[in-house]
């Protein structure tokens, strides 16, 4: 992968201080082999692995597998080392975000899923769809949701192709602390790619216009985590 040069860091900065952003930019997972070690719990038997045939950006997004007659596929940890990131209205500290954007697309089934926790827990079951749902419920779901577990679809679409997704968190679900991730395929296979959190709308949309997707002839892409601003 090309690396950025000076020039564009510098850029980023700019922009950053002219927006009036905080240039706080937290990554959740991108490019990190290590990360399937994270999420070893299942409901079902589910597996999960690097995927370095089918990305978004990048050489690798995360491939998780559920038997076709299950609904509740997952991998799942609500509790990630090192995961304490507040959710708030106006983000001013280091742990302080507000918007998420991350990249998923679904291989066969009808809906998929992806949840963060609240302070380790994953919130109530109420309605399938209820926008906003109830707090502490925070999932996204694209198509069907398959569990009926509480969540804010997305799109009735399922995303057979790769798709970028881009949530106020605070609005969504109002505040809360994000401690882990759920990556809910229900059935299937789900493959998730870069998940960060931002300060403000406009670092999720540099995010989003600097990750660039893979091009079908080539690999050479650049990705955020090679210019993210801390």
């Amino acid at each position: 992968m090309r690396k950025m040069g000076f020039s564009f860091l510098a850029l980023i900065l700019a922009f950053a201080l002219c927006t009036g952003a905080s240039a706080t930019v937290i990554e959740l997972f991108d490019e990190d082999e290590a990360f399937v070690e994270n999420l070893a719990q299942e409901d079902t038997p589910t597996t999960i692995e690097n995927e370095s045939g089918d990305a978004y950006s990048g050489d690798l997004s995360l491939n998780v597998t559920a038997p076709q007659d299950v609904t509740n596929g997952q991998r799942y940890n609500a509790t990630i080392v090192g995961w304490v990131y507040n959710i708030v209205e106006n983000p001013a500290a280091a742990d302080e975000a507000r918007w998420i954007v991350f990249a998923w697309k679904k291989m066969g089934g009808t809906g998929i899923m992806i949840q963060f926790p609240d302070n380790g827990n994953w919130g109530a079951v109420t309605d399938p769809f209820v926008d906003p749902p109830a707090p502490g419920t925070g999932r996204y779901i694209a198509g069907e949701n398959m569990t009926g577990w509480t969540g804010i679809q997305v799109s009735e679409a399922v995303p057979a192709q790769w798709t970028v997704v881009k949530r106020d968190l605070f609005a969504d679900f109002t505040g809360f602390v994000l401690t882990g991730v759920a990556m809910t395929p229900f059935d299937n296979t789900g493959l998730y790619d870069f998940i960060y959190l931002a300060a403000s709308e406009q670092e999720a949309d540099s995010i989003i216009s600097t990750v660039t997707a893979v091009k079908p002839d080539s690999k050479l892409v650049t990705t955020w985590s090679e210019v993210k601003v801390r």
